[in-house]
C-alpha cells in the first residue's frame, strides 16, 4: 500500500526526479546511521521500529543518507500519548538543520485551542531560518489543500508520506485502510537573482516528535536524489583574548586559553591565555531580564532596565563597566553570555549533564532522584544504558562550538546533585536506588555490585560507600571524557557540591580524579566579633580555612568557591528564603563579605571565587518551590549599587594578586567564660514570682498566669507548664554523649532536688543508667508579667563509674498538640540572622496557643521543633560546649552561664504573636 501511496503523490503533481517515483527503501532501524538525542528516540533493530519517547530533542535525522534536492521518506505512525498541554506533533520531515526544515504531522493543540472543530488536526509546515510557519510568511504558493473532515486519535495507525522535488513539496496522511485524512502542497518560488530561495528546498529524510509526543515509527522508507554539497560551516571565530585583570610577575607558557597550574612554592594559579597568572574574580547570574516572581508575573529590574536604558545593547555596556570597575573579571553561572561575552570578562559554560536526566518529563528509568524543582533534589541514573550517549550528545552540542574560544574558562557539568541521595552523604544514594522498581537499572547495577561483593544480606555502611563511589567515578569519568572528547582545550569545572558537606570523601576524591578543577557553593558563618569564618553559626564549629584545607587534601586539586553572599535586612527584601548567614545592615555585610574574600584567597589551593549574585531577588520570592526573596545581589532591582560593597570589591580586587600571597585574617580571641550571658538576661528581663511547697510536689508561679509544676522524684523538671491554668506543654532537660560507636540522648529521668531563694528555683535531676549516670542542675527564674521563665544550666556532674563524653546539652519543651501543628503556616522568620536568637515553638493552629523559647546563648547550636515521622517529638534546643567534654566520674562542669534557654508560652496568639516576640527579642 506504501508504494501506491506514494506513486499517488507524484502522480499529484510534484515534480521530482525518476528514480524517486519509485518505492523509496526501507531504512533500517540503526542508531548509527542517525544523529538524534539518545534520550528522545529508542531503536529497535529487530522489529524494525523507532519510538519517539518525550525528551529534550525532537529531530531524528537520517545522516546516513546524503543532503538531496530531492527526498521521499514515509512512515506508519502509531501515536500514544503526549505529557504537555502545549503543541505537540509527531511526523515526517525533511530537515536541512534545526533551524531549516519541514514536518508533515499529526498535530495536539493546547487545550482552547482548535481547528475545524478539532484539537487533533494535521499540517504541512516549514521552518526556516529559525522561523516557524515560514510558509506562510514567505507566501509559498499552495498548490493543494484538502482534509476529510477526520482528525486523528491516539492507538490508531497512520500512514505519512513526504515528498520533496525540484518545483515544490507535498505530503499526505492516510488511514492504515488507505483512506486519504489529508493531503497538502506547496511550490517552491523561483531562485533569486543571487541563486537563493526563499524556502526549504534540500535536506535529509527525518523523523519529528516534539512537545512530549510518545509514539511509533514502523515501516521507515527514505529515498534521496540530486544530492548538494553539505552547506559551507563557517568556522566560529572569536575575539582575541584581552583583560586587564592579570598578576604580573606570574608568567607561564601562553597556550592561548585559560589553564591552572602549581607553582613551585605549591600555590595554584589560574594562567589565562596569555600565559600571565590570574585571580578568577567571577559573578553569578548576570542577567538583563533578573529574577521573575511567580505570585507576580513581574521582573521588576527587567521593567528598571527598560525604562532605564536605550536596549540591551546600552544595559550591557553599562554593566560591564561596573563590573570591570569593581574589578570582577569572569562572568559565572546564569549570566547572559550572548550579551556580556567577548567583551573583556571571561566565563563559563553550564551544561547541566546530570540534571537534565531528572526532568519530570522523562521517563524515570533516568534518574535516581527527581529534581523538584528546588536546589540540591536531582541525582541521574549513572547506571542507565543511555548515560554515556547522553554525555556524548551534550559535549558534542555545548562543547564542541566552543573549543576555540580564547575567552572560556571551562565547563561546570552540573549544580548541587543529591550525592546523598535522600539520605546521610555515606548512605542515602544506595538507600535510594534500593528503593527504586526492580526494572530500574541503578536497581540492577546494586544487584550486581553487591554479587560481585559477595553480599547476599543487608548491606552494611562499607558496602553503601563503595558502591556511593562506583556512581561517581561513572559519573565524574563519562562526563569529563565526553567534555574533552569535543573539547580539549577548555577545563573541566566539576559539579559545584552543595556546600563542604555536599558529597562524602568519596566523591570529592572522584572529582579531584577526573576534573581539572573541583567546585563547590559555600555559604558560612563570618564571626564579625573574632575576626574570623566558620562553618557555621555553632561555637564548636570549624574555621572556614581549615575546612578547605581537609577538602584540598582529598581533592589534591585546585578549588574555587562558586557561590557565597551575606544578604543585608536594610536592603527591604525580607530575605527569610535561601542559603546563607544575614546581616542587618550593608555595613556589616561588606564587612562579612571582605573578610571571606579575604580568607578564601588567601589559601594556596583556591584558585578565586565567584560572587552570588549580580541582582537581588523580588521580594515575594521566585516560586513555591525555590521561595528565595534576599539581597544577594550587587546591585538592586531598582538598578542601584549597594555602594559599600561594591567599594570594597573595587578595592579589594585591585590587590588579589597580593590577597592571594597573604595570610588569612587574624582572628581575635573569644570573650573568656563569664556569668554574664544567662545574668545579663536575667538582670533585663527581671525574677518575680513564688513558689508553693506540697511535700515533694512544688509549683512556680508568677503574676502572668504562668504555673510551672514538679515534684522530687519526677521524670521531668516540669511535667506541666500551664498558662491561665491551661497546659501548654512539659519542660526537661538532657544530656548527649557519646556511647561506644555511636551516641546516645538520655533524659533527666528523676528529680532528686528543687530548692527555692530569692526568686529562682533550683532544681536538679539525674539520668542514665548501669554504671553511666550524670546530674544536671538548672535554675529556673520566672519572668515577671510574661508567661515566661528562664532556665540556666548551672552544672553538669559525672555520678557514674565510667567516664562521660559529652557531645551537647538538650533543653526540651514537650507539647500535647504536637501533633496538630500545620505545616507551613508559619510567618517566614530571616534565618542565620548575626546576633539574632535561635528560636522555634510549637504553636497549635485552632486556637494560637503556643510554647516555644530562645537564646542568644554562644554555645547554642540550634534549636528547632518538629514531629518525627514515628510520631515522637523534636523538641530541641541544643547547646554544644566551646570545646569537648570529657568527665570522669565524680567530675563537674560548670558552663559559666553560658548555656541558658528563655521559654515563652501562651494561651493566643498563635504564629504571629510567637514571631513578634522574637523579632522584639532580637533588638535587644
Amino acid at each position: 500500500m506504501k508504494t501506491l501511496l506514494i506513486k499517488s503523490l507524484f502522480a499529484a503533481g510534484v515534480a521530482v526526479a525518476a528514480c524517486c517515483a519509485a518505492q523509496a527503501k526501507p531504512v533500517d532501524a540503526n542508531p548509527s546511521k542517525w544523529d538524534c538525542c539518545p534520550l528522545s528516540w529508542k531503536f529497535d533493530g529487530t522489529a524494525k521500529t523507532v519510538r519517539a519517547r518525550k525528551g529534550p530533542n525532537d529531530l531524528a535525522v537520517l545522516t546516513a543518507a546524503a543532503r538531496s534536492a530531492q527526498v521521499t521518506v514515509s512512515a506508519r505512525l502509531l501515536p500514544e500519548s503526549s505529557g504537555t498541554n502545549g503543541w505537540s506533533t509527531m511526523g515526517v520531515a525533511m530537515v536541512d538543520d534545526s533551524r531549516n526544515f519541514w514536518h508533515l504531522a499529526l498535530v495536539q493543540a493546547p487545550p482552547g485551542v482548535r481547528r475545524s472543530g478539532d484539537d487533533h488536526f494535521f499540517e504541512l509546515a516549514e521552518m526556516r531560518a529559525g522561523e516557524w510557519l515560514a510558509h506562510s510568511t514567505d507566501k509559498l504558493r499552495c498548490t493543494e489543500y484538502k482534509v476529510n473532515g477526520s482528525s486523528w486519535r491516539y492507538g490508531e495507525t497512520y500512514e505519512a508520506v513526504l515528498v520533496s522535488g525540484p518545483s515544490g513539496i507535498r505530503g499526505e496522511i492516510r488511514t492504515a485502510d488507505g483512506k486519504t485524512l489529508f493531503s497538502a502542497g506547496f511550490a517552491y518560488p523561483a531562485p533569486a537573482a543571487d541563486g537563493s530561495v526563499k524556502a526549504v528546498t534540500c535536506g535529509r529524510p527525518a523523523l519529528h516528535a516534539n512537545g512530549g509526543f510518545e509514539g511509533v515509527f514502523s515501516s521507515i522508507d527514505a529515498e534521496t536524489a540530486d544530492p548538494r554539497p553539505l552547506p559551507s560551516v563557517e568556522k566560529r571565530t572569536f575575539p582575541p583574548y584581552e583583560s586587564a585583570s592579570f598578576v604580573p610577575d606570574i608568567v607561564e607558557k601562553a597556550t592561548g586559553f585559560f589553564r591552572v597550574v602549581q607553582r613551585d612554592d605549591g600555590r595554584w594559579w589560574a594562567i589565562d591565555p596569555l600565559g600571565r597568572g590570574t585571580v578568577l574574580l567571577g559573578i553569578d547570574h548576570v542577567k538583563y531580564q533578573g529574577h521573575g516572581s511567580q505570585r507576580t508575573k513581574r521582573r521588576r529590574y527587567l521593567e528598571t532596565n527598560q525604562r532605564t536604558f536605550a536596549d540591551k545593547k546600552a544595559w550591557s555596556d553599562d554593566t560591564l563597566a561596573k563590573l570591570k570597575s569593581w574589578g570582577f573579571n569572569m562572568l559565572g553561572a546564569g549570566s547572559d553570555m550572548e550579551a556580556l561575552s567577548h567583551r573583556g570578562l571571561s566565563h563559563t559554560v553550564f551544561l547541566s549533564m546530570g540534571d537534565s536526566l531528572c526532568n519530570a518529563n522523562l521517563p524515570a528509568e533516568y534518574y535516581i532522584c527527581p529534581n523538584e524543582h528546588r536546589p540540591c533534589s536531582a541525582f541521574p541514573n549513572v547506571f542507565h544504558p543511555d548515560f554515556e550517549a547522553w554525555c556524548d550528545y551534550c559535549a558534542r552540542l555545548k562543547c564542541a562550538p566552543n573549543r576555540d574560544d580564547p575567552w572560556l574558562f571551562g565547563y561546570f557539568i552540573d549544580n548541587e546533585l543529591a550525592w546523598w541521595g535522600r539520605g546521610g552523604l555515606s548512605t542515602g544514594l544506595f538507600d535510594a536506588v534500593s528503593s527504586l522498581p526492580d526494572g530500574h537499572s541503578a536497581k540492577a547495577a546494586q544487584r550486581e555490585f553487591l554479587a560481585g561483593r559477595g553480599v547476599s544480606g543487608a548491606a552494611k555502611e562499607e558496602d553503601k560507600i563503595a558502591f556511593l563511589k562506583l556512581a561517581a567515578e561513572r559519573y565524574f569519568s563519562v562526563a569529563s571524557a565526553a567534555i574533552r572528547r569535543y573539547d580539549p582545550n577548555h577545563l573541566v569545572l566539576g559539579a559545584r557540591f552543595a556546600g563542604i558537606g555536599g558529597a562524602h570523601a568519596a566523591v570529592w576524591e572522584a572529582a579531584g580524579k577526573y576534573c581539572d578543577l573541583v567546585t563547590f557553593n559555600c555559604y558560612p558563618w563570618a564571626d564579625l566579633d573574632r575576626n574570623v569564618v566558620k562553618m557555621s553559626r555553632a561555637s564548636s564549629a570549624e574555621r572556614a580555612d581549615d575546612a578547605f584545607r581537609k577538602l584540598y587534601e582529598t581533592v589534591r586539586k585546585p578549588m574555587m568557591v562558586t557561590e557565597w553572599s551575606f544578604p543585608a535586612l536594610d536592603s527591604g527584601l525580607p530575605c527569610t528564603g535561601g542559603a546563607g548567614q544575614r546581616f542587618r545592615t550593608q555595613a556589616e555585610r561588606t564587612q562579612a563579605s571582605e573578610l571571606f574574600a579575604r580568607t578564601m584567597l588567601s589559601l594556596p589551593f583556591m584558585a578565586g571565587y565567584d560572587y552570588f549574585m549580580w541582582v537581588d531577588e523580588p521580594p515575594e520570592g521566585i516560586s513555591d518551590a525555590f521561595p528565595e526573596d534576599s539581597n544577594y545581589g550587587l546591585v538592586a532591582e531598582n538598578g542601584r549599587p549597594y555602594a559599600e560593597l561594591t567599594d570594597m570589591f573595587a578595592r579589594l580586587h585591585k590587590d588579589a594578586g597580593a590577597c592571594r600571597r597573604s595570610p588569612a585574617p587574624a582572628e581575635r580571641p573569644a570573650p573568656p567564660p563569664s556569668a554574664t550571658y544567662a545574668a545579663a538576661m536575667r538582670a533585663s528581663l527581671g525574677t518575680g514570682g513564688g513558689c508553693v511547697r506540697e511535700g515533694a510536689r512544688f509549683v512556680v508561679l508568677n503574676d502572668a498566669g504562668l504555673s510551672l509544676e514538679g515534684e522530687v522524684g519526677g521524670r521531668r523538671i516540669f511535667d506541666a507548664v500551664k498558662v491561665g491554668g491551661a497546659t501548654v506543654g512539659s519542660f526537661n532537660v538532657m544530656l548527649n554523649d557519646l556511647f561506644g560507636a555511636g551516641q546516645r540522648w538520655t533524659d533527666i529521668d528523676k528529680v532528686t532536688a528543687a530548692d527555692w531563694r530569692n526568686g529562682v528555683l533550683t532544681v536538679t535531676g539525674q539520668g542514665g543508667g548501669g554504671d553511666r549516670r550524670f546530674e544536671l542542675t538548672v535554675s529556673i527564674s520566672p519572668v515577671p508579667g510574661k508567661p515566661w521563665f528562664l532556665c540556666e544550666l548551672t552544672r553538669a556532674r559525672n555520678v557514674g563509674k565510667v567516664p562521660l563524653q559529652v557531645r551537647t546539652f538538650l533543653f526540651r519543651q514537650y507539647a500535647p498538640y504536637a501533633a496538630e501543628m500545620a505545616s507551613g503556616n508559619a510567618p517566614k522568620r530571616v534565618p542565620n540572622l548575626w546576633k539574632a536568637p535561635m528560636a522555634d515553638a510549637w504553636v497549635r493552629p485552632s486556637d494560637g496557643m503556643y510554647f516555644g523559647g530562645l537564646t542568644f546563648a554562644p554555645a547554642a547550636t540550634s534549636v528547632y521543633y518538629f514531629v518525627m515521622p514515628g510520631g515522637g517529638q523534636h523538641p530541641d534546643a541544643v547547646f554544644t560546649p566551646s570545646a569537648p567534654l570529657e568527665m570522669a566520674p565524680g567530675a563537674s562542669f560548670d558552663p559559666h552561664g553560658s548555656i541558658w534557654f528563655l521559654c515563652m508560652a501562651d494561651t493566643q496568639g498563635g504564629f504571629e504573636a510567637w514571631g513578634k516576640l522574637v523579632d522584639d527579642m532580637a533588638k535587644r
